[in-house]
């Protein structure tokens, strides 16, 4: 008889905690949704771009260094942010141009080209198929994410006009 109740204490325990584990994060989940629809006041410094939450995040400094590398290079020029991963290994100038700014700000580079020149008009439309948001920005990761598969489908250009124009 101690056996039997024992093993039904033991039941009973196991599903009350079950109970309670699916409770406790339905609720949280729960949360997390309202705050990041209704609460901007609370806002994560994070942004991960594998993640498919909804919550809201700012595009700031700390968000773009973590995109430095040549595979995932995102850049700050004139207050917005660029996704320049797939269009790094393209530019006319060369790779490395583009790679030096990978994950910072890089609005006196694209503006002179290092040279005391401005880029061109057509490469500052061809930035724009790079934008990803604005930099300090709030904004949630469904539009990030809608903005970076919208960047990874961008066909890269096949022809120049001219190197030094770009």
């Amino acid at each position: 008889m101690k056996k039997l109740t024992g093993i039904s204490l033991f039941i009973f325990f196991c599903i009350v905690s079950s109970i309670l584990t699916a409770g406790l994060v339905f609720y949280q989940n729960k949360n997390n949704t309202n705050i990041g629809q209704t609460n901007t006041n609370q806002v994560s410094n994070n942004v991960s771009t594998t993640s498919s939450t909804s919550s809201i995040s700012v595009l700031d400094s700390q968000v773009v260094l973590k995109h430095n590398t040549i595979s995932d290079c995102w850049m700050i020029i004139n207050n917005k942010v660029y996704d320049l991963s797939n269009y790094a290994t393209a530019h006319p100038g060369g790779t490395r141009n583009v790679t030096n700014y990978c994950g910072k700000e890089a609005t006196v580079a694209f503006d002179t080209k290092g040279k005391n020149r401005p880029h061109s008009t057509y490469a500052n439309n061809l930035l724009d198929q790079y934008y990803v948001g604005d930099f300090n920005q709030q904004i949630d990761q469904k539009t990030i994410d809608q903005n970076l598969q919208k960047i990874k489908t961008t066909s890269l250009p096949t022809m120049y006009r001219n190197e030094e124009d770009d």
